[in-house]
């Protein structure tokens, strides 16, 4: 498992004090490019070589609030992969500092040319990348 450590800010917060749904998925996508950056996969790189990640669905599931100042994690998983690597799941659960679940968030996704505007399988490096990171419980073959 993979986890990025993050704190609930001002900006995060709804009119019910607690962590807004939309700051949920910010988070989840701040983990996964944190997660792509460390196998050299920056914003940078993806605009060189054209391409990047889109998102067709994200599924959220809430379990505990989140409040201002409270330190959080954010695992991630890949929970499923297209054999050719073009299309994924990802799972990022955030927790609280005491490891409970406080939301799941899961994203279907795939890797989109910016020049053929099309679903394309990823750069082999990309593509181990993806298939060595920790699976989900149930991970499986799109």
């Amino acid at each position: 498992m993979l986890s990025f450590d993050f704190q609930v800010t001002w900006a995060d917060l709804d009119a019910n004090a607690h962590v807004k749904n939309s700051r949920y998925l910010d988070y989840a996508s701040q983990a996964r490019f944190l997660f792509l950056a460390e196998f050299g996969f920056t914003p940078q790189a993806f605009a060189e070589a054209k391409m990047g990640p889109v998102v067709f669905e994200d599924r959220l599931q809430y379990r505990k609030e989140l409040r201002l100042l409270q330190k959080f994690g954010v695992r991630l998983w890949v929970g499923g992969l297209k054999e050719d690597g073009s299309k994924f799941i990802m799972v990022n659960d955030v927790v609280n500092e005491r490891g409970e679940l406080c939301a799941r968030v899961i994203s279907h996704g795939a890797w989109f040319s910016l020049e053929s505007r099309k679903v394309i399988a990823p750069p082999q490096a990309l593509k181990a990348a993806m298939e060595d990171a920790p699976r989900s419980e149930d991970f499986h073959w799109l």
